[in-house]
């Protein structure tokens, strides 16, 4: 039996394939979701696997010989299961990877947009005026820091940014938390 070593499924929360489409009750995400390779030589591609459903995968992306995938169509306000699986030449598949889950927020028609510049990364948040925001940051999507509050909208530039070798962002409509 084809044997793999074990790697890692996580999830990269509000980057960049933040998208909002048709109306705020009906409003769809696209997700970014990234994983640490495997180590053993044999591997030569990734799937992903993803539901409403714990242990239900009702969808499967073929990721191939990548470490991320944009997937599309993610509700706002669902939560989700993701797994992941290798393969090899022969086409022989691993067991999945340890299951997560990721409750995607409701947002009240935000946009949030994040980029590189020379100063820091730049966070522009574009939600219901006046409405307040906390732009959280973690570089392991497990403890989660508020860098600033401000009312919508408003760009944030964290300027230690560079301190980090990653870092994750999410915008959470409210007040200080």
């Amino acid at each position: 039996m084809y044997f793999l070593r074990r790697f890692l499924l996580c999830l990269l929360l509000c980057s960049a394939g933040w998208v909002l489409f048709e109306s705020p009750a009906k409003a769809s995400i696209s997700l970014n979701v990234m994983w640490i390779a495997s180590s053993d030589t044999n591997v030569v591609g990734y799937k992903i696997y993803y539901g409403t459903v714990s242990r239900q995968y009702t969808n499967v992306i073929v990721a191939g010989n990548v470490t991320s995938i944009s997937i599309s169509g993610i509700e706002l306000g669902n939560t989700y299961y993701f797994a992941a699986t290798s393969y090899n030449a022969a086409g022989w598949e691993s067991s999945y990877s340890p299951e997560i889950s990721y409750t995607v927020p409701v947002v009240n028609a935000a946009q949030v947009s994040i980029a590189s510049t020379s100063g820091g990364i730049k966070i522009s948040v574009n939600g219901m005026a006046a409405s307040p925001y906390v732009i959280m940051a973690s570089t392991n999507l497990i403890n989660w820091v508020a860098l600033a509050t401000n009312t919508s909208p408003f760009v944030f530039t964290d300027t230690g940014s560079s301190n980090y070798s990653r870092r994750f962002y999410q915008a959470v409509q409210g007040s200080a938390l």
